[in-house]
C-alpha cells in the first residue's frame, strides 16, 4: 500500500538551470493580450444572459465575487510561473507539487473544460451569425427542429444545432488539414477589435440605460448571486490559457504585471456589460421570477449584446456587435479547440497516454484533434446552451483547487492566500447545478480507469524518465 502511494503521489523535478531552450519573446502586452483573448471573447458575448437568469442585475455581484476569488487564484499561478518555468498551466503545477494522480484528474477536467468551452462557445457563434445577417438578404430561418435542443418549463425538447455542427467541423478541419500558426501580433489586433466592440456595446446601451430595471435587484437574493458567481467561471476559461504561454515569457514580472492586468480588466469589462445589458431591459418583468425575459433565456441568451440592442431600435450597431462577435469567437473557438488536443499531447509525453497522442501534423496533435472535434460536435449540436455552460466550469474549478493546494504545499504564497482560493473555488462548486456534479461523478471514474490501465504503468516517472522530487526536495523552506 506504501508503495502504491508513493507511485500514485510521484513528482516531476525542478528543471536544471539551462534545461529549457524556448524562446523568451512574449513581454507583459502581449501575455495580458493572449489571456485577454481567450477570455472576453469565450464569456463576454454569450454570459451575460446566463448570469442575468440566475441573479437579475445582482449579476453584476456575481462578476465582483468570482473576480476576486480568481485574483487568490491568480497569485497562486503567478508563483508557480517562478517555480516552475518550464510548466504549461495547472497540469504542470499540480505535476509538480502534489502527485501525478491529482495531476491526471486535473488534466482530464481541463479537457472537459475546454471541450465543454469549446461547444458554449459554437451555440453562441451560430446565434451571433443568425444576428449579423438578419435582416440582410442574406439571412435565414431553419425550422426548429435544426435550430438546436431547447429547455423550457415543460421539459427537453429535442434539436440539431446544424450551424454549431458546422462551425465545429470546419475549425477541426482547419486543425488536421491547414494548421494553424498562432500570432501574438494577431492576437493582440483581435483583443483591439474585441474592445472596441464592447465600447461600442456601452456607448449604445447607455442611451436606453434604464436604472428602474434594476428593481429588484435581487430577486433571487444572495442565492440567486452565487449561482451565478459560479457559472461566471466561464469567462475565466482563458486566464488558465495565459500559463499555456509563461514558459515564453521575457522575465518574471511580464508574467506578474500580466496577471493581474488580465484578471483586473476582464473583471471590470464584465462588471461594466453586466451592468448595462441589466438596464437596457428588465430581466423579470413585474418582478415575477417565474417569469424571465426572453433576450435572458435560452438560445437567444447566448446572443444577448446584440439581441438586447436590436430589440431595443439600435439594429445597425447590433448588427456590427453580431458581425465582430463572428470574427471574435471564432478565434476564441479556434484556441479552445487548440487547447484540450495540447492537453493530451503533454501528457503523452509524460507517458500518462499512449504515443499516439504526440503525433503531430502542421503543429497540431492529430488524434487529439480528431477526439475534441467529436466531443465538441456531439455537445454543441445535440445538448441545450443552458446545460454545457453549467458543465464546464467545474473542470476550471478543480483545477484552481488543485493549483492553490498546490502553491500552499510548496510554500509559494502567503497560506491565508492559498485557503481563500480553495474555500471560494469550492463554495462556487457547491452552487453549480446539482446535474454538474452528477456528470463529473461519470467521467472523472472513466478517466481514472484510463489512468490505472494505461498512465499508471507507462508514466515515465515510473520508468525512470525523470527523477522523483523527495518530500524534503519538493518543500521550499
Amino acid at each position: 500500500m506504501s508503495n502504491l502511494l508513493t507511485s500514485l503521489l510521484r513528482r516531476t523535478p525542478e528543471l536544471e538551470p539551462g534545461g529549457d531552450t524556448t524562446p523568451k519573446h512574449l513581454g507583459w502586452l502581449m501575455l495580458t493580450a493572449l489571456g485577454i483573448g481567450a477570455t472576453i471573447g469565450a464569456g463576454i458575448f454569450v454570459m451575460p444572459g446566463r448570469i442575468a437568469e440566475k441573479a437579475g442585475p445582482a449579476g453584476i455581484l456575481s462578476f465582483v465575487i468570482t473576480g476576486a476569488i480568481f485574483l487568490f487564484v491568480g497569485v497562486c499561478y503567478e508563483r508557480f510561473a517562478a517555480r516552475v518555468p518550464n510548466g504549461v498551466s495547472a497540469y504542470s503545477y499540480v505535476y509538480h507539487s502534489i502527485g501525478e494522480i491529482f495531476a491526471w484528474v486535473v488534466a482530464f477536467g481541463l479537457f472537459l473544460e475546454y471541450s465543454f468551452g469549446a461547444s458554449a462557445v459554437a451555440i453562441g457563434w451560430s446565434q451571433y451569425l443568425k444576428k449579423s445577417l438578419d435582416p440582410t438578404p442574406y439571412a435565414y430561418h431553419l425550422p426548429g427542429l435544426l435550430s438546436g435542443p431547447s429547455l423550457d418549463a415543460s421539459g427537453f425538447h429535442f434539436g440539431i444545432n446544424v450551424v454549431a455542427l458546422c462551425v465545429v467541423a470546419a475549425v477541426t478541419l482547419i486543425l488536421l488539414l491547414g494548421g494553424v500558426t498562432k500570432s501574438a501580433k494577431l492576437n493582440f489586433v483581435l483583443v483591439c477589435l474585441k474592445c472596441t466592440l464592447l465600447a461600442l456595446f456601452m456607448a449604445a446601451g447607455i442611451h436606453h440605460f434604464h436604472p428602474e430595471n434594476w428593481q429588484p435587484f435581487m430577486p433571487k437574493g444572495w442565492d440567486g448571486v452565487w449561482k451565478g458567481a459560479a457559472i461566471a467561471v466561464f469567462p475565466y476559461v482563458g486566464f488558465d490559457a495565459l500559463y499555456t504561454f509563461a514558459r515564453e515569457s521575457k522575465s518574471i514580472k511580464d508574467t506578474r504585471v500580466s496577471t493581474y492586468v488580465c484578471i483586473g480588466l476582464v473583471a471590470f469589462l464584465y462588471v461594466a456589460v453586466m451592468a448595462i445589458a441589466t438596464a437596457i431591459e428588465p430581466v423579470f418583468p413585474g418582478g415575477n421570477i417565474a417569469h424571465i425575459n426572453p433576450h435572458f433565456k435560452g438560445t437567444e441568451a447566448s446572443a444577448p449584446l446584440a439581441v438586447l440592442l436590436m430589440a431595443n431600435g439600435d439594429t445597425w450597431v447590433g448588427q456590427m456587435i453580431a458581425v465582430g462577435a463572428v470574427i471574435g469567437i471564432f478565434n476564441v473557438l479556434l484556441v479552445l479547440s487548440m487547447g484540450g488536443p495540447r492537453i493530451f499531447r503533454n501528457m503523452a509525453e509524460d507517458g500518462l497516454l499512449p504515443q499516439i497522442f504526440t503525433k503531430v501534423h502542421k503543429g497540431n496533435p492529430t488524434i487529439g484533434v480528431i477526439l475534441n472535434g467529436l466531443v465538441v460536435g456531439a455537445m454543441a449540436g445535440f445538448v441545450p446552451f443552458e446545460t454545457v455552460t453549467d458543465i464546464m466550469v467545474l473542470g476550471t474549478l478543480i483545477a484552481f483547487i488543485f493549483v492553490c493546494l498546490g502553491a500552499l504545499r510548496l510554500r509559494l504564497v502567503n497560506p491565508l492566500v492559498s485557503i481563500l482560493g480553495i474555500v471560494g473555488c469550492s463554495f462556487l462548486i457547491y452552487n453549480l447545478d446539482p446535474l454538474v456534479l452528477k456528470v463529473y461523478c461519470i467521467t472523472c471514474p472513466i478517466g481514472l480507469v484510463i489512468y490505472f490501465s494505461y498512465g499508471f504503468w507507462h508514466s515515465k516517472l515510473r520508468n525512470g524518465g525523470n527523477k522523483p522530487l523527495t518530500v524534503e526536495q519538493g518543500v521550499s523552506h
